[in-house]
């Protein structure tokens, strides 16, 4: 997956709007120039010249057309916006545009180390180029297309620079991964219903090579790890769309696989698992994409020549046999084309209630049916007329043998063994070729979801109601060494108002930028540090910061103490009591011991605070911003469960709970008025422990303890969340 590398138009300005990719129309003639003509049948099914193909198969095509290639100047650019120049060739069969099965278009292409294939089809109605399915093969040095309909196709190779003004789904979309990758992120998707984590795993492996942000980049934001520049709007939609990116990533590469055939018994047995955990499950929209790949490998597997045995036709002189081929022969009405039976199995393939058994006995009932026909009332002129037929063409004089129920069995089978081990496996192949290359259609399509989505205009403003920072310097930060830094770097106007906008895809590119610095007028921003910086998130489609008077101190009010990670919250922020925020929104909180404790219905608690530690930043003029928090709290409580005794006697039972928490997580801040709220979103681990114990005391004073208390492990994950309020003081 890693060397497949794909991108599309994004572009980032602080001043203008982005402009989007438009139609790719010419005012220029097209004009074609015929290379190769002549006639294709069920016997001849390819037309080339000079490595140009078109590949039919018997599926395709079974009366004979006049075929053609033509190669075609003057074609639309992809797109305005990239410019870029296709190779078009015309493939056309006289009479015929649509086709069952999959047509595969060799063009040959030249592709320089580091640059990326690409094709596409030109929809005349529309003149603008669409994707298509496709892949390039390194051995012969051309695209291989995938299509059911014959059209004018284009291909073209760009350079990596060239690749951020090229459509993504104009590209190679395949993944390299390892079949065991790409059948865990089915099974992920099979049990739970949704594309998760393995999903995302290769969703942004592939993605993140295409967009040359790296595939741990787009991991991270749609995992939430350690990015705070985008809002959790951003973080939710991008976690979705790489993970129906990933999920199609590997339904398109394992039917890749199999038509390739790169069989083995872990693909199948994992794609019947898949299967069977969908069955009867509303799921979502890729879920016949899943079924689909799960039953063109079931087929493929399943009904692979010799799967039913052969039975060999010895030759015996039997008149009935040679009749019952009469029947069966082309321009009789037993013959059936290798296309008509693409079309009785395909819209069983795709139906997604069918069970693969049922499938299976469905294709079996089907064919024995076909290869029981010549002996039923659906052989309009009966046994007897083919029988004279054979006698008449194969110059027969004899009588044969006498029919019986035995020998209609025997021609029959034979007859069913052909079917099995010579027709339908070629058919099965095609079915299993066309579903996937309607998978990759599904994949293209999400990879357009993805780049529109990326392309999302964000617009940014800042207000500054006093016009402190009139005419002053700003620049985004921080930006990594991709990023075009005049591009990010802007002033205040005169009434002290920032406005400029930028992409997802832009923004990302940069290196995620999540805070405004501001200089002086007349400073040297390469050299000079900024007078304040103002921390944002990346919140589609506005961001807006209003200027606020700097804040000195937040002071400590309350907070949610009711369970354990909440009350060390609570004696943590109660023991730091001042949180001191500098002039550019940054604080930091570091307590390294506090304590509560209290008591209830005979149970006794403490919490202790051994570690915390916290640091963010808060916009004055929104009073919003955001922080990390990990710590470390000691938490133990008993639970007395009086006995009845004498007097002056005590007995009971005591439950006593010790546990050791570490945690890190998110803090979000909201602000309104004259308080600031501290939202804590907390995971962590918890090594713990309760002990039931017996305890007494008899009159005399002596204390005791059981010999065998009870001990359970309460060690696990723990999460928290909880809300803290601090009063703000200028």
């Amino acid at each position: 997956m890693r060397n497949r590398i794909i991108s599309m138009v994004l572009i980032i300005s602080m001043i203008l709007p982005v402009t989007g990719c438009g139609g790719g129309g010419s005012t220029k003639t097209q004009s074609d120039e015929v290379l190769v003509e002549g006639l294709v049948n069920d016997e001849n099914l390819i037309l080339a010249s000079n490595g140009i193909e078109l590949r039919l198969n018997s599926v395709n095509i079974s009366d004979e057309a006049n075929a053609k290639i033509s190669k075609v100047s003057n074609a639309p650019v992809l797109d305005d916006e990239s410019g870029i120049v296709l190779d078009v060739y015309d493939f056309s069969i006289e009479g015929v545009t649509e086709f069952p099965g999959v047509i595969e278009l060799l063009i040959p292409m030249d592709l320089p180390d580091g640059d990326l294939p690409g094709a596409a089809y030109l929809n005349e109605t529309t003149n603008e180029w669409e994707p298509v399915a496709f892949s390039y093969d390194k051995e012969s040095g051309s695209v291989i297309i995938l299509t059911d309909h014959l059209s004018k196709y284009g291909v073209f190779s760009v350079s990596s620079e060239g690749t951020r003004r090229a459509r993504v789904e104009f590209l190679g979309l395949y993944g390299d991964d390892e079949d065991k990758d790409f059948l865990a992120a089915v099974e992920e998707y099979s049990i739970g219903g949704v594309p998760a984590s393995q999903c995302i795993e290769i969703g942004s492996s592939a993605a993140g090579d295409a967009l040359q942000l790296g595939g741990d980049f787009l991991g991270n934001i749609a995992q939430s790890a350690g990015y705070v520049a985008y809002g959790d709007d951003v973080l939710s939609s991008l976690g979705d769309r790489l993970g129906s990116l990933g999920l199609l990533v590997s339904v398109v590469q394992i039917g890749t696989n199999l038509y390739n055939g790169k069989i083995n018994d872990a693909i199948v047995g994992s794609m019947k698992t898949s299967y069977t955990y969908i069955m009867g499950k509303v799921v979502s929209k890729l879920s016949n994409s899943v079924l689909s790949a799960s039953m063109a490998s079931v087929a493929i597997v399943d009904y692979a020549i010799n799967k039913f045995g052969t039975t060999a036709i010895q030759g015996r002189a039997d008149i009935y046999r040679d009749a019952y081929s009469i029947y069966y022969m082309k321009g009789e009405d037993g013959f059936k084309t290798s296309a008509d039976w693409f079309h009785t199995f395909y819209p069983m393939f795709k139906d997604p209630t069918m069970t693969q058994d049922a499938l299976k006995a469905e294709i079996d009932r089907i064919v024995s049916a076909h290869c029981n026909e010549f002996w039923t009332g659906s052989n309009k002129l009966g046994v007897d007329y083919f029988v004279s037929q054979a006698r008449e063409r194969m110059a027969w004089t004899g009588g044969g043998a006498g029919l019986n129920q035995d020998l209609k069995d025997s021609i029959s089978t034979e007859k069913r063994s052909i079917m099995y081990n010579d027709i339908l496996p070629g058919v099965f192949y095609q079915i299993a070729h066309k579903i996937n290359m309607e998978n990759e259609n599904r994949l293209r399509a999400e990879y357009k979801d993805l780049s529109n989505y990326l392309n999302t205009l964000v617009s940014f403003s800042v207000k500054d109601p006093k016009h402190a920072y009139a005419n002053h310097l700003i620049r985004f930060s921080p930006l990594n060494d991709k990023a075009t830094v005049q591009n990010w770097t802007g002033k205040f106007n005169k009434d002290g108002e920032l406005e400029t906008n930028f992409t997802l895809y832009g923004h990302m590119y940069a290196g995620s930028p999540n805070k405004l610095d501001i200089f002086l007028p007349d400073a040297n921003i390469d050299k000079d540090e900024p007078i304040r910086s103002l921390e944002f998130k990346v919140t589609p489609p506005i961001v807006e910061i209003v200027l606020g008077e700097e804040i000195s101190n937040l002071k400590y009010e309350s907070g949610e103490n009711g369970t354990i990670l909440q009350l060390g919250l609570h004696a943590a922020l109660r023991e730091a009591n001042t949180i001191k925020i500098s002039k550019d929104g940054d604080f930091r909180v570091e307590v390294g011991y506090a304590t509560a404790s209290g008591s209830a219905n005979g149970k006794n608690y403490t919490s202790e605070v051994t570690r915390f530690y916290m640091e963010g930043n808060i916009d004055p003029g929104s009073l919003s911003g955001s922080g990390i928090a990990n710590g470390a709290f000691k938490f133990t409580r008993k639970e007395i469960s009086p006995l009845e005794g004498i007097e002056g006697e005590v007995k009971e039972y005591i439950t006593t709970h010790s546990y050791d928490d570490t945690f890190e997580g998110q803090v979000n801040i909201t602000g309104s008025g004259d308080k600031i709220f501290f939202n804590f979103n907390l995971l962590g681990y918890r090594n713990g422990y309760s002990k039931l114990q017996y305890h007494s005391i008899d009159t005399a004073g002596v204390e005791s303890w059981g010999d065998n208390p009870t001990v359970t492990d309460e060690s696990g994950e723990i999460s928290a969340a909880g809300k803290y309020t601090f009063i703000v003081e200028q």
